[in-house]
């Protein structure tokens, strides 16, 4: 059954015939998963074969095209008839010799007769030689990029979108309280792990938790943690460790995601220190976060206050977030020009990952009229258990 009532998913079609307009586009092949999930309602998780959604100017309603078997899929989740859930023969899946970007052309071809068409370029199945089996196909040489024409659509959240990003982060807030009470000395760490992702999946007693198309939690446990986007090992923990969680919570693939280090036993007064200078500037580009400030006058805000304490960082501070995580839309970071909007979500992210030094604070914020307002409800306190 699709997340969404179908005035939704036709209103964000027209709004991206909109956008192929304006870049000359007739017909656009949508590569990205979460973009086809944005556009249709499929939630299966099979980007590792060639798949697609197909928009054509004068058409109301994509088109699927997949393997075989993940039509079964869409027929559930998606909002579409099954007359415009089309397949290819699983003939083409792990051969050496076929391609399947060639029936897919054929499909293509026999539902537009444009030769203005777009495709995701970046598209994770694509290649080389799928562009050129792609090209052969359709009888061209070359197409229009069409990457980030649906990441700019889906920056900006509508209301039935924020439902389920909030409910995702009361999820993460109960997975963060359990990941705090499973660190003491002696646990595994791979235990405290599995303790997260059950509260990940089971959620709350009233929303239920979701799949995810990234392995979480990232958890990286030392003395400092340094690790970025690592796992969990067998280890037992010992008093003096610091543990850096990074997680997200998933409804119908919307996530929250919040970040936290959790110490066991006295953190050091550098640890200390450094704890203060990320809450103070994240605190800093939380406040300066509004509509019509642009995304580098958020992290400027954030450098203001973070810069004279001594700690480097030269990573980004956040970035749009939405669909299966990172959702394609402005980051915070010198440069990036973007004007925020009200409804925009943001990763808002102060990571640490320095020779000497290890620390993570995030949470998921929404801009709204009058600001920034977080999804996330946990204590923003350093995090100690002894």
């Amino acid at each position: 059954m699709p997340a969404f009532r179908q005035d939704e998913y036709r209103s964000r079609t027209n709004r991206l015939r909109q956008r192929m307009a304006e870049r000359g586009i007739d017909t656009l092949l949508v590569l990205e998963e979460s973009s086809i999930n944005y556009l249709t309602g499929y939630e299966g998780y099979s980007d590792y074969v060639p798949q697609i959604a197909l928009v054509c100017q004068d058409d109301e309603d994509p088109w699927l095209v997949m393997r075989e078997l993940d039509t079964y899929n869409a027929i559930s989740d998606s909002y579409l008839p099954e007359s415009r859930i089309l397949a290819y023969a699983e003939k083409y899946i792990g051969s050496s010799e076929l391609s399947a970007w060639q029936p897919i052309g054929e499909l293509v071809r026999e539902r537009s007769k444009s030769n203005r068409i777009g495709v995701e370029l970046s598209g994770k199945m694509l290649g080389l030689k799928g562009h050129a089996a792609l090209c052969k196909s359709l009888g061209m040489s070359n197409f229009i990029d069409a990457d980030g024409l649906v990441s700019t659509l889906k920056a900006i959240k509508s209301p039935a979108e924020l439902i389920y990003m909030e409910q995702a982060g009361k999820i993460v807030d109960k997975a963060m309280r359990v990941a705090q009470l499973e660190i003491a000395v002696g646990a595994r760490e791979c235990d405290v792990a599995a303790a997260v992702q059950h509260a990940l999946t089971s959620g709350t007693a009233e929303i239920p938790g979701g799949g995810a198309h990234v392995g979480l939690p990232y958890m990286a446990v030392g003395s400092p943690p340094n690790q970025c986007h690592s796992k969990w090992t067998d280890a037992r923990y010992k008093m003096g460790c610091q543990t850096n969680l990074e997680m997200g919570a998933f409804r119908h693939r919307y996530v929250c995601a919040m970040s936290r280090s959790i110490f066991l036993g006295e953190p050091s007064a550098r640890a200390r220190h450094v704890h203060e200078a990320c809450h103070d500037g994240w605190l800093a580009a939380f406040e300066a976060l509004r509509p019509g400030v642009k995304s580098s006058d958020v992290e400027r805000a954030f450098r203001r206050e973070f810069g004279p304490r001594g700690v480097r960082k030269e990573s980004r501070i956040g970035y749009s977030i939405g669909l299966d995580w990172v959702d394609g839309g402005p980051s915070f970071m010198e440069g990036d020009e973007t004007v925020i909007q009200a409804n925009m979500t943001f990763h808002l992210l102060i990571g640490i990952w320095e020779k000497n030094n290890g620390y993570i604070f995030s949470e998921t914020v929404r801009v709204t009229d009058n600001g920034a307002k977080s999804l996330c409800n946990m204590p923003r306190d350093i995090l100690v258990n002894y």
